[in-house]
């Protein structure tokens, strides 16, 4: 039994570690940062596109993110489960502020799933899908 609350105890400690620095490094603008944060054949799900696959698309993404205005998040885990040895899935919310073109901002509500991979002792996030709340 020791094991599975283990496991779930790395999980929960390692996502909030991976959302802590994803944060940081949304908030500074650092795309390259965020994507060392996914696997390397990471799947990413964004709203209204398609499938991209792999660090560079990651990285790719977020650039044009921030290129498009967005410049700080928050994210938060609403639930954490561990799926056994090194899996992990995250549900979630979050709030990205974006500013238009004309100096104003506006603050995009979101949620998310996420399934993680721990390697070596980092948690990563492998197949990652988010929309904004509302969207089905």
């Amino acid at each position: 039994m020791s094991v599975v609350v283990d496991e779930q105890a790395s999980a929960e400690a390692g996502i909030r570690w991976f959302n802590e620095s994803v944060t940081e490094a949304f908030n500074r603008q650092d795309a390259a940062t965020m994507a060392g944060l996914w696997t390397e054949q990471a799947r990413l799900l964004p709203p209204g596109g398609e499938m991209l696959v792999g660090r560079s698309a990651v990285q790719a993404y977020w650039q044009s993110a921030f290129d498009q205005g967005a410049y700080s998040c928050e994210l938060v885990s609403t639930e954490i489960r561990s799926l056994g040895e090194g899996v992990a899935y995250e549900i979630g919310r979050n709030v990205v502020k974006v500013r238009l073109t004309d100096g104003t901002s506006v603050d995009v509500q979101g949620k998310s799933m996420c399934i993680f991979r721990r390697e070596g002792e980092v948690w990563r996030a492998d197949v990652d899908i988010f929309n904004a709340a509302g969207e089905e």
